[in-house]
């Protein structure tokens, strides 16, 4: 799946586009689909979260349409897209219900400053989508089933995941990652392997003075290349794979041929990381498959990867050196434990799954705004 734009912490991230409310919060008055003990999940909630996340999925990933036709295609293993992204939503207001009942359980509290912080959030949607008219703002709230006093509520329980968060896992949390957590998400999801990149598939558009044409947005246009020299550039890939067959040594061929020499340390690919390209995945899926020193050909859109898979070096995710794939390493992990924590309360909380079916994915209106 392709996406937009990377977010800087996987799950955390998702996590707080979410809220729980609990029952009776100010301004709504729908029945409750959710339940776990106190807190519960109202229709109205439900209903906002769903138009949320189906405004965030839209958004992100290019190949994701509000049409009937995609909504209904089957997406994995005879689920269609709709059945799975609805499945994502439910499970994560599900994560974020038992953080609601641990931030009471855990004595947490949001502080006045952060408080203010929302209420000032709101009133500048207010001015800007409702020029100060609070009717007209709850008008244009009610379109993904809540008003303003609803939305204040649940920016509050996003704050409160956050606080949950932090409680368990931050710099100075009960319970901060260990370096064995740390190793252990390591060894689980990534791949890690030595490429030779041949790039036989485009050239980028010039003109005649060599300057790059770029379109609207400011991405340079490419084009196929000509046929010498796609024929050139075959011809390597050729030479390449013959010369491994031979017995040539990886390294030798990688400086001779390839065209990318970036990472000396390799590239180290993960399972748990959303990429912009297919090529990507499509990388990370064969590597799996593959022994150390084991080789094998890749073809992209952009060109053609011949791999070589390494061993996961201990402690890569320390090394300086290959700061490129670990970006926010530690949030990542810590998303992951968390997520499995959360994941052992699921057992105690009542879904009105009758209910909830109104609220597809396929069915309601997106936000992108609120």
């Amino acid at each position: 799946m392709k996406i937009k734009y990377r977010s800087a912490a996987a799950l955390l991230g998702l996590l707080l586009l979410l809220s729980a409310c609990l029952q009776g919060c100010g301004g709504d008055s729908s029945a409750a689909v959710l339940t776990l003990g106190d807190v519960t999940i109202s229709e109205n909630v439900y209903h906002f979260w769903a138009s949320s996340y189906k405004g965030d999925f839209l958004y992100r990933y290019e190949d994701v349409k509000n049409t009937e036709e995609f909504w209904k295609s089957e997406l994995i293993d005879g689920i269609s897209a709709a059945e799975y992204f609805d499945t994502v939503i439910l499970e994560n207001i599900q994560y974020t219900m038992v953080c609601m009942q641990l931030f009471e359980e855990y004595g947490l509290v949001i502080s006045a400053s952060e408080k203010q912080s929302i209420q000032d959030r709101i009133s500048d949607y207010l001015k800007e989508y409702a020029q100060g008219n609070r009717n007209l703002f709850n008008q244009v709230l009610g379109e993904y089933g809540v008003n303003a006093k609803l939305l204040e509520k649940i920016y509050i329980d996003d704050a409160k995941v956050s606080k949950v968060y932090d409680y368990l896992y931050g710099e100075e949390g009960k319970t901060p990652l260990t370096a064995e957590q740390l190793e252990a998400y390591y060894q689980d999801n990534y791949v890690h392997f030595q490429m030779i990149f041949i790039n036989n598939k485009y050239r980028n558009k010039t003109d005649s003075n060599g300057k790059y044409i770029t379109d609207d947005s400011g991405l340079v246009l490419t084009e196929e290349l000509d046929a010498d020299t796609k024929a050139q550039r075959d011809a390597a890939i050729q030479k390449v794979q013959e010369g491994l067959a031979a017995g040539e040594a990886f390294a030798d061929l990688y400086e001779t041929y390839s065209e990318l020499k970036a990472y000396e340390n390799g590239y180290y690919f993960s399972t748990g990381t959303t990429y912009n390209d297919k090529i990507y995945y499509d990388l990370i899926q064969k590597a799996r498959t593959m022994e150390p020193e084991e080789t094998a050909t890749v073809e992209g859109d952009y060109g053609t990867c011949i791999i070589q898979k390494l061993e996961l070096n201990e402690g890569a995710w320390e090394d300086k050196g290959n700061s490129d794939f670990f970006d926010n390493y530690k949030d990542t992990v810590g998303d992951t434990v968390f997520r499995e924590f959360l994941r052992e309360y699921f057992d105690d909380i009542t879904v009105d799954t009758e209910a909830i079916a109104a609220y597809s994915i396929a069915a309601v209106t997106p936000n992108y705004t609120f």
